[in-house]
């Protein structure tokens, strides 16, 4: 798949001065690969925390029993 992006032109001179022409694909693919793995696990880690935080969980209950048409 091709995908186009836009960086400044003083980063896009850089990297092709530092990397040759037949790797840059593949280092821009590491690149992603370690920065979309630490957004996962922020992410997961956010959604761990959140599902073991008892007065949310209330909170959501309560909503919950709103939506169902339940007084609380």
């Amino acid at each position: 798949m091709r995908i186009t992006l836009s960086i400044p032109d003083a980063v896009a001179y850089r990297f092709q001065a530092a990397v040759p022409p037949r790797q840059r694909s593949r280092l821009v693919t590491r690149l992603l690969e370690v920065s979309l793995s630490k957004h996962e696990d922020a992410l997961a880690a956010a959604c761990r925390a959140a599902n073991r935080d008892k007065a949310l969980e209330r909170e959501i209950g309560d909503w919950q029993a709103f939506e169902d048409g339940e007084v609380v």
